[in-house]
This record gives structure tokens, C-alpha cells and sequence, in this order.
């Protein structure tokens, strides 16, 4: 059942509406012995979908990973802004080793296990890269970058 309110594949994402939630600290549940987890959540509506929204969690190094309470994320989400809900993990490049940026839609199975697909970047070989190149052009930047008070956020927690 959850499966089919995720997209089948990278090419079902929506266009992006109203930015809803902007959380540069957002705690969520986590599988983790901490119990909960940091990252940095925006939530959109979507334009063509009614009640959609798509939520890009972005990774801040925190101590319980994105990855690994991927499902859990998705169903405090759900029940936070609905079912027609599109979960996007964004992980930044990082600072202090070689990587690179990315950004992954994640499907939840109806057994609540996540299986990630690469939004971006895709190589060009990729049959998708081409529609996921024009979403990215279009939204991307969005979801990817800083808001521009994030740094001084970031301090501001720090001290």
C-alpha cells in the first residue's frame, strides 16, 4: 500500500509548489540507540498532486544517519502531512573527505523497508538522465542548496 503513494521511479517527481517547512534542526525518530537523529528537513506542496507534498531531508552529520531511520522518517512525515508524501534524501558533499553530493528518491515498502533511486547526479547513459536533468534544472536548486541564514543557524546552535 505505501509503495504506491511513493513514486515507482525517480521519473514520477513531482513539480514543486509552496515551501511549507523549513527545519535546519529537525529531530527525527531514529533506530539508533540515541533514539533520534538531526537533519535538516523542507517540506513543499506539490503543484500537481492535491494534499502532495515532497520532503527533502538533508543529512548534517549528526550522530544517527538519514539512511539507516529512512523509514521511520517517512512515516512521521505521513502522519504529519499526509500519505501522498515524496521522501528525498539529500546527502551534501562532504567537507573533510572526497564524495560527492547526492540526492535519492526513497520508496517505502509496505513491510515500512526503504529502497533508495539516484535522482542525482545520474551519468548521462543513465534512460532517466535526461527528465531527471530537466526536473533538477527546474527544482533542484531548491532542494540542494543552503537556505542563505543556514550558516548563521548553524552558529547560532554551536555557541
Amino acid at each position: 500500500m505505501m509503495e504506491a503513494l511513493t513514486p515507482a521511479s525517480a521519473d514520477g517527481l513531482p513539480p514543486l509548489g509552496e515551501l511549507v517547512a523549513d527545519v535546519p534542526f529537525w529531530r527525527y525518530p531514529s533506530g539508533a540507540a540515541a533514539g533520534e537523529g538531526v537533519a535538516h528537513l523542507r517540506v513543499w506542496t506539490t503543484a500537481t498532486v492535491p494534499q502532495g507534498h515532497l520532503a527533502a531531508v538533508t543529512e548534517t552529520g549528526a550522530a544517527a544517519g538519514v539512511t539507516e531511520s529512512a523509514g521511520r522518517i517517512w512515516a512521521e512525515l505521513a502522519r504529519r502531512y499526509g500519505p501522498s508524501l515524496v521522501l528525498l534524501e539529500h546527502q551534501p558533499a562532504p567537507e573533510d573527505r572526497e564524495g560527492a553530493e547526492t540526492l535519492d528518491v526513497v520508496r517505502i515498502a509496505a513491510d515500512g523497508s526503504a529502497r533508495w533511486t539516484r535522482v542525482w547526479p545520474t551519468p548521462e547513459d543513465n534512460p532517466r538522465h535526461a527528465g531527471l536533468e530537466l526536473w533538477m534544472a527546474a527544482h533542484g536548486h531548491q532542494i540542494v542548496s543552503k537556505p542563505v541564514s543556514w550558516s548563521d543557524r548553524c552558529e547560532d546552535q554551536e555557541g
